[in-house]
């Protein structure tokens, strides 16, 4: 077996429940719902093909394979953290070096802050240096945790975990999204739109419930499937090609809505609006550089306010 982004981030899932005593207390650690959770092992359990944890009206526990693969997987993840800051180590410098975690598809979002906050923070920061990485929900809040990264701009539409603090930014929102020739494309209303998305591949990037909080089947979501993708550009290839509906930011789909190779899905198809927060660590101590930036993100949304 090797191990992708997808299995660290399974397996970091994993390790989180098995230390909190099962799935809903692991809610509060992870900031994602229990059906979330459930599918991120379930995926786990059939990519090594063993039966990892007992969950049910007699309670959580683990497995002899899932105490095994929890033995494991500290071992390898305790050796990656201290790898990857060895490496960091290396790299320091006296630049004033800022490591900024970001949600995908962002720079297409009028409301978004971060390119304003970056000109300003940069006129104010002698020598400011700028990493900016892509990372989904999860891997930003593995990234803060491991020090890796100084903020992190990403949607809480759910419960905060209580070491992290999260200032609300903006709202993004959006929608479900085809191509002309699709069949919900010429449905005639949200009712028949939604009998049709029953029987269609639907892509919503990394939703991991019920997005549109309907009658979806949740199975369409899960990453078991072809239907759900870590990337929102991913989704859009998919929609393009007119194999799939996807839901996307609407900032994003507008390019492709304007050059007439999408449709929105019925005028009356409900929105999914996304918390987008600034995101640190509790008690984190920021670098004047950082501290900086945090402040023109705060401040650049409180003047659009």
């Amino acid at each position: 077996m090797r191990l992708s982004d997808v299995d660290l981030r399974l397996l970091r899932v994993f390790k989180a429940v098995a230390e909190s005593g099962g799935i809903v207390k692991a809610q509060g650690v992870l900031g994602i719902s229990q059906p979330t959770i459930s599918s991120h092992i379930a995926n786990l359990e059939k990519r090594l093909n063993a039966r990892l944890c007992e969950r049910g009206p007699q309670g959580f526990s683990l497995t002899f394979a899932g105490q095994e693969v929890l033995q494991e997987t500290e071992r390898m993840l305790t050796y990656l953290d201290g790898y990857v800051a060895r490496l960091d180590e290396i790299g320091k410098s006296g630049e004033q070096i800022v490591r900024v975690g970001l949600i995908d598809c962002m720079a297409t979002d009028p409301n978004c802050p971060l390119q304003q906050a970056i000109r300003k923070a940069s006129q104010k920061v002698k020598g400011l240096k700028l990493r900016l990485g892509i990372h989904d929900f999860l891997d930003c809040q593995t990234e803060l945790r491991s020090g890796q990264l100084d903020l992190a701009i990403m949607g809480f539409d759910e419960s905060v975990p209580a070491d992290i603090e999260a200032i609300r930014l903006y709202d993004e929102a959006s929608s479900l999204y085809c191509s002309p020739d699709h069949p919900c494309a010429s449905a005639g209303s949200w009712e028949e739109a939604l009998n049709i998305l029953k029987e269609s591949e639907i892509s919503a990037q990394s939703f991991a419930q019920d997005p549109i909080g309907m009658d979806l089947d949740p199975a369409l979501l899960s990453d078991t499937t072809s239907s759900a993708l870590w990337h929102i550009e991913a989704t859009a290839h998919l929609v393009l090609a007119g194999t799939h509906v996807g839901l996307m930011p609407v900032h994003y789909a507008a390019h492709w809505v304007d050059r007439g190779q999408m449709v929105m899905v019925s005028p009356e198809c409900p929105q999914v609006t996304s918390n987008i927060h600034l995101v640190r660590m509790k008690g984190q101590d920021l670098s004047p550089a950082a501290q900086c930036l945090c402040d023109e993100l705060i401040e650049g949304c409180a003047a659009d306010a």
